[in-house]
């Protein structure tokens, strides 16, 4: 990181919480050009972000949405000027990042720096001042800290294609995490797991599943868990790893697309359904994974790839293709009808329809 001169010690003038448009806002008062990096605790655990440049005299939204953490944390520097910063150690790099986990920096290839803390409990919006004002000495000092030029790239120099609070995050650059990839398909759910969020997404056969423990940004998976089930969306990313029919991959942009011809089907199959012919098969549908329970107990969940009939059969008629993780599924079966109240499948190979009655 190189020798920080302790030129100006850190003055900060907070605003009133209502002077922020929304969300959490740096206004730069000194003469020099700074790049700010910010902490928080999200639900995949501790995660550091920036840079985001902020010229003399201007301000930057670095996160556009109601604040709804009781702590943030925040970092500024320049090669000016020289601020003081707390021991709320954090990982970080001279480069764009969005880091998860504080722990292990060097060991993962990033430095580890001192946080300043802010208090925002109550508040939804505010706005911080960086000024100079500290022991009365004027900056214009060389060589003591991060060019904000350098290395660092502008937040909406290259907007993603998503208008969201995951718009504010700064993306790594192509291919740090795998082969680049990018695909159009169904954004299937997301998940709330303990430690984080994890979404799937069907395309081409494959089943992609992005999560916070990757280097996925987590507003951006906060966003797609907000989109809800079964939404047309285009992504790209890194290939990170793949195994059966999962490939495990980043997400760097997306954008929602229209809805498909099989929209009304995957809405109406949603919830939990009771076999009419036998009460201990039942089947639960969310988003487009398929999970069978058989007198309480779950099958491997397989999901549904939507389509017009199975191979030869079922011709002209909605269908959908199961396939499992491993890749072992191989069931197809055409949508005879459903409804609120009632469903009928047929599985290609089979004697007779399943009928189903909503359970829930």
């Amino acid at each position: 990181m190189g020798l920080k001169i302790r030129a100006i010690a850190l003055a900060l003038a907070l605003a009133a919480p209502g002077a922020a448009q929304a969300g959490l806002e740096f206004c730069n008062q000194t003469g020099a050009n700074a790049s700010v990096a910010i902490g928080y605790k999200g639900s995949g655990g501790w995660v550091s972000e920036g840079w985001w440049n902020v010229d003399a005299g201007a301000c930057k939204t670095v996160i556009s949405r109601d604040l709804d953490l009781s702590h943030y944390y925040w970092r500024a520097e320049s090669t000016d000027l020289s601020w003081s910063h707390a021991n709320y150690m954090f990982c970080t790099t001279d480069e764009a990042f969005t880091i998860v986990g504080d722990e292990d920096c060097a060991a993962r290839g990033y430095d580890r720096e001192g946080f300043n803390e802010l208090e925002m409990t109550g508040y939804t919006s505010f706005t911080m001042n960086l000024t100079n004002e500290g022991d009365g000495r004027t900056g214009n000092l060389n060589g003591g800290g991060r060019d904000p030029e350098e290395n660092i790239v502008y937040p909406d120099e290259n907007p993603a294609q998503y208008d969201s609070a995951a718009s504010d995050v700064v993306i790594d650059p192509v291919g740090t995490h795998g082969e680049p990839y990018s695909i159009t398909g169904i954004l299937s759910h997301c998940d709330v797991l303990d430690n984080g969020i994890q979404c799937t997404i069907l395309a081409d056969g494959w089943i992609y599943v992005a999560d916070s423990y990757s280097p996925t940004p987590l507003p951006m998976l906060e966003d797609l868990l907000n989109a809800g089930e079964n939404r047309a969306i285009q992504i790209s990313g890194d290939l990170m790893d793949y195994a059966g029919q999962q490939a495990n991959v980043t997400i760097r942009e997306y954008s929602f697309g229209n809805p498909d011809a099989y929209s009304v089907e995957r809405g109406l199959m949603q919830g939990w359904w009771t076999s009419v012919d036998d009460a201990s098969y039942e089947l639960v549908i969310y988003g487009s994974m398929f999970e069978e329970y058989y007198s309480g107990n779950p099958d491997l969940a397989a999901f549904m790839f939507y389509q017009w009939g199975c191979d030869s059969a079922f011709d002209g008629q909605i269908a959908f293709q199961l396939v499992s993780w491993d890749g072992n599924e191989q069931r197809c079966a055409s949508i005879e009808y459903v409804d609120d109240a009632s469903m009928s499948i047929w599985v290609a190979g089979t004697m007779k329809p399943l009928r189903f009655r909503r359970a829930n």
